[in-house]
């Protein structure tokens, strides 16, 4: 079928691209062949396997430093965070593949070294979250890959929006189980996918409750009212609680709700599913009116014995023909040229929008503290979706204290 032609013969030729420029690292002339040494990449789980393809990218034209994933960890970035905290506190491991949102903990202690950025195009909303603070083009890791939420919506009809806010589409639907979302609590992952999802509803009452930099507001009463429509349309059974992305995407496919709030890489998915809304141009991607900033980035260890070879495949897993793989493979790219590609734009057809919604979003509290402060925030906020409870003024102090 066209898509996937044009997807194969696009990944074919950037491939062929990214080898010979990994190539050129150490082939270019009068240079010299520096003793094999081998790169270990501790990562989380890549199920759509572009990772690998990059990794057998870089070892075909670089037999002389070959990388290696050190132990691909299953589970939520939770679980990702515990095992790299592991491997760069015992030298197991020369790159760590990080959750954004865990690179102040990681800087903190010393457990990575600043790098510089090669490429200047990477978006300022993804390259700024990495800076190191007043050290200019000094940065605690490179982007990977980034993320946002996006709507999913299906029969959207003619009046399409250029972007959609969540208290209003909650408002809005009359159906039951209309709307599904990662809104039940998950212990397994840490509750990640339920912190950003609630944050989403939040902002879309009240955006000030988050800022640019990710400065939280604690002020009880605003975020009271920001999570009300929320509990309301849960209440009213409009919403159907999933734990997790791959199980609110089978929801989506099998009961067909008109709404699924999920990451752009689940659009892929579909399309490898053959889904027939998606075939058939019933199923739309919106960006979020106020969206949370997610994504990966690739950080040097300190205790790395081959730290010019790392920096290297740290620039080839983050420049232009890498991110058009990882884009190719449903990931949402750091870096500008990539949105303009147009093969890229023929198979992902909300890749603009996409791109709108990388740079308008939010970040989590960059903070050390960060994973009290989610434990804090998903036990609050839960237990009042929930109607155990509702929201007072400990909600407020327990954020304040876990991020002082």
């Amino acid at each position: 079928m066209p898509e996937q032609y044009s997807r194969r013969s696009f990944l074919s030729g950037v491939l062929t691209c990214g080898a010979v420029s990994a190539a050129a690292v150490y082939l270019l002339p009068g240079g010299h062949r520096p003793p094999p040494v081998e790169l270990r990449l501790a990562t989380g789980a890549d199920p759509t396997g572009a990772r690998k393809l990059l990794l057998d990218m870089w070892n075909q034209a670089n037999p002389d430093t070959p990388a290696r994933f050190t132990d691909e960890v299953e589970g939520g970035s939770g679980d990702e965070r515990t095992r790299l905290l592991t491997a760069a506190r015992n030298g197991s491991a020369d790159i760590l593949n990080l959750d954004v949102v865990d690179i102040p903990e990681f800087a903190a202690q010393k457990l990575i070294t600043p790098i510089r950025l090669t490429d200047p195009n990477f978006l300022a909303s993804v390259r700024n979250l990495h800076q190191v603070d007043d050290t200019p083009n000094s940065y605690w890791a490179a982007p990977l890959n980034t993320d946002v939420g996006m709507l999913f919506w299906r029969n959207p009809g003619a009046d399409q929006p250029d972007e959609v806010n969540l208290s209003v589409v909650l408002d809005t639907v009359a159906g039951k189980d209309s709307f599904v979302g990662q809104l039940r609590p998950n212990s397994s992952n840490y509750n990640e996918g339920f912190l950003v999802n609630i944050l989403e509803h939040a902002l879309s009452v009240n955006p000030d409750l988050l800022s640019s930099t990710g400065e939280l507001l604690f002020e009880l009463k605003p975020w009271q009212r920001a999570l009300q429509p929320l509990r309301a349309a849960i209440g009213a059974g409009k919403v159907r609680l999933s734990s997790d992305e791959n199980a609110s995407l089978e929801t989506f496919v099998a009961d067909k709700p008109t709404f699924m709030r999920n990451w752009p890489v689940k659009y892929r998915e579909l399309q490898q599913r053959k889904d027939p809304d998606l075939l058939t141009g019933r199923i739309k991607v919106y960006p979020l009116k106020s969206g949370v900033l997610g994504g990966q980035s690739l950080a040097l260890a300190r205790t790395c014995p081959h730290p010019e070879q790392a920096r290297r495949f740290i620039d080839f897993m983050t420049g232009t023909a890498a991110q058009k793989v990882l884009a190719g493979h449903g990931f949402a790219p750091t870096l500008a040229e990539a949105y303009n590609d147009r093969n890229l734009q023929a198979v992902i057809p909300h890749l603009e929008a996409l791109r709108g919604a990388v740079e308008n979003a939010r970040p989590r509290p960059m903070h050390p503290g960060y994973r009290t402060f989610a434990e804090v925030f998903v036990d609050h906020t839960a237990r009042m979706l929930r109607g155990e409870s509702d929201l007072t003024s400990e909600f407020i102090a327990a954020m304040k204290a876990a991020l002082a």
